[in-house]
């Protein structure tokens, strides 16, 4: 019995510590050792002017999204761009057009059978009417046969 009596004392003062009313004194949201990164609201975005002016290599990426919003090249004119010329010729339809970087893809169709050196010509005609409206791209031309 008399070695039951040491723990039991050892445990009822662990338990009697621990109810104390030092808790309700501490205030999570004051708490400045370890603040809730969660709760801090950003003034400014992460990705923008704070990253630009920390690194003056960093690119300025403001304004060069595909809907025109900014100062950046927009690639979504020069694609209509691209098939503002194809349907003036009122030779070719359009299939598809996509831009990656400095390069240009263009897939067109043309009423009719082909062989090779019409295509060849084709395809020609129409890269020099591209390269004329859109000088800053490497143009890739594919004519394709519309046998409907």
């Amino acid at each position: 019995m008399k070695k039951f009596i040491v723990p039991s004392l050892l445990l009822s003062m662990f338990l009697v510590g621990g109810c104390g009313d030092q808790a309700s004194d501490y205030d999570l949201r004051k708490d400045r050792s370890a603040p809730n990164q969660m709760s801090i609201k950003y003034k400014k975005p992460l990705v923008g002017q704070d990253v630009q002016n920390q690194n003056p290599n960093f690119l300025n990426l403001e304004g060069t999204s595909t809907r025109g919003t900014g100062g950046g090249q927009d690639t979504g004119i020069d694609v209509n761009k691209a098939k503002k010329v194809i349907r003036d010729t009122h030779e070719f339809t359009t299939d598809s057009v996509w831009i990656n970087g400095d390069r240009m893809w263009v897939n067109v169709y043309k009423k009719g059978m082909l062989n090779d050196q019409q295509r060849e010509n084709a395809e020609a005609r129409l890269h020099k009417k591209l390269v004329q409206a859109l000088p800053r791209y490497n143009i890739e031309v594919r004519v394709q046969e519309d046998r409907r």
